[in-house]
């Protein structure tokens, strides 16, 4: 049997490596070697992970004499950094590469789009074109910035995500826009580089959707860090003055900045598929699929930004995987077989921003489990109560469980503080194999670690929940 899967970023390339674990011939179509990765590994994750790894050595030699250090604080070497960044990104790239040879994934450098069921038309990088043919077809296109239709983006002074990413200089004042996970994560690391930063979101909070303790902490810890926030404030326009811009806000406030930073987030990148051809049922951008990742289309299959939903990389990495199970089970299947197929369980994903400080969550915060008629207890243990977190200078935040009552079963976890998003994967786990609260409570946690304040939250959670 053959797939095809268009699109070579964590979806697409887990899809492409599980279904030739499986026995099927796979080609794997991408526009070229330099974008294998995906957004994720080029101008996503890999690239702000780099980056905010500066930012926070940049922000502990400001408080070197906190550990009874004495040190000229930092300076940033743009270029420096940006050449680590690339290096880091090139180094992942060659090694999805080496991986797709070793499992005789065959990548084919072009634009594809799908011409009919089973077939990818592609515009080959090195010109001319050609039809890949396959049983089975994987959409893996992924997501584009989102452009805001109230601002010109060809304007010098306007940035997004990209443009953030490729650091071409540090400006002195940024006005960013959108308070959400991007947003945030940009707002520390230019912070920590010296811009002084404006966050403007439409929301009244920072990080819509999140638990107002959530929420309250991490914009306190920014204020701290000199970020400034404009809530339930929207941009209506912005201006080119010169060198500078001006944006005037719904309230009649007008912020000069050097740059416009749009972090609104992104939206599937559908255009171009040919997916009206194909008679692929589509929700706007979003390609429609069945929770076994199946579109409408006999053979076709779609995961990852392109369907919308928990737009994260570890998804689409989930999702690749259960699609490419689930098309080799229905390839293989004998004649009135019924095979069968993977679902991706969404409840136990987490979910984090890497932020000053740290935020991860899993399931469900407390008032939407009430709402949605679970009876829950909230238990919460602070990081200010922990040795290692107090030992390594970073005590901020907390640990909170949210778990069914009588039966201690975990409905979710919100975490802000130290190492959140390595510790939130402890209880990540307890939900996906069903421990509760009791279980995690008499698992001995090693002495001192910041993982620690997880049992605390969990020792709290069985006397509230009488387990």
């Amino acid at each position: 049997m053959r797939i095809a899967v268009l699109g070579g970023g964590p979806g697409g390339y887990h899809a492409a490596f599980e279904a030739t674990r499986l026995g099927a011939e796979v080609s794997l179509v991408e526009r070229g070697p330099d974008e294998l990765g995906g957004t994720c590994l080029n101008w996503g994750c890999i690239p702000t992970k780099t980056i905010l790894r500066t930012a926070h050595i940049m922000q502990d030699t400001r408080h070197a004499a906190v550990f009874g250090l004495e040190s000229d604080v930092a300076q940033l070497d743009v270029s420096g950094l940006r050449a680590r960044k690339d290096d880091v990104v090139a180094e992942l790239r060659s090694q999805i590469a080496a991986s797709a040879e070793r499992l005789k994934v065959e990548l084919v450098w072009g634009t594809g789009r799908l011409s009919a069921p089973q077939t990818i038309e592609v515009e080959l990088a090195g010109g001319g074109t050609r039809s890949v043919e396959a049983d089975a077809v994987i959409l893996a296109t992924g997501s584009k910035v989102f452009e805001l239709p109230n601002i010109d983006h060809s304007l010098p002074g306007v940035w997004t995500s990209d443009d953030a990413v490729s650091l071409t200089e540090v400006p002195e004042r940024i006005l960013l826009i959108g308070g959400g996970v991007i947003g945030l994560e940009f707002a520390c690391a230019y912070t920590s580089f010296g811009s002084k930063v404006t966050v403007v979101e439409l929301m009244p909070t920072v990080l819509p959707g999140n638990d107002k303790r959530v929420t309250k902490t991490v914009q306190k810890a920014l204020e701290d860090l000199g970020v400034g926030f404009r809530l339930d404030q929207k941009v209506e326009t912005v201006e080119q003055d010169g060198a500078a811009m001006r944006s005037t806000l719904d309230t009649g406030e007008v912020i000069e900045s050097d740059i416009v930073f749009s972090a609104v987030g992104r939206i599937p990148d559908s255009e171009g598929l040919g997916c009206a051809e194909c008679g692929i049922e589509m929700d706007r951008a979003a390609v429609l699929t069945d929770e076994h990742m199946r579109t409408n289309v006999p053979g076709v299959y779609a995961i990852g930004d392109l369907i919308g939903g928990m737009m994260l990389a570890h998804v689409a990495e989930e999702e690749g995987v259960i699609a490419a199970r689930n098309a080799v089970a229905e390839l293989s299947a004998a004649e009135g077989e019924t095979p069968q197929l993977e679902r991706v369980d969404y409840d136990a994903v987490p979910a984090c921003a890497y932020t000053f400080p740290e935020v991860a969550v899993v399931g469900s915060s407390r008032d939407p489990a009430k709402e949605r008629g679970l009876d829950v207890a909230q238990s919460v243990a602070k990081f200010t109560a922990n040795g290692m977190a107090l030992a390594e200078g970073d005590a901020v935040g907390f640990v909170q469980l949210v778990s069914e009552k009588e039966t201690g079963r975990i409905v979710g976890c919100q975490i802000v503080g130290p190492h959140a998003v390595e510790i939130v994967h402890e209880v990540a786990v307890a939900m996906r194999n069903r421990i509760g609260v009791r279980g995690l409570a008499k698992t001995v946690h090693a002495h001192p670690t910041v993982s620690e304040v997880v049992r605390a939250a969990a020792h709290d959670a069985c006397v509230k929940c009488g387990v």
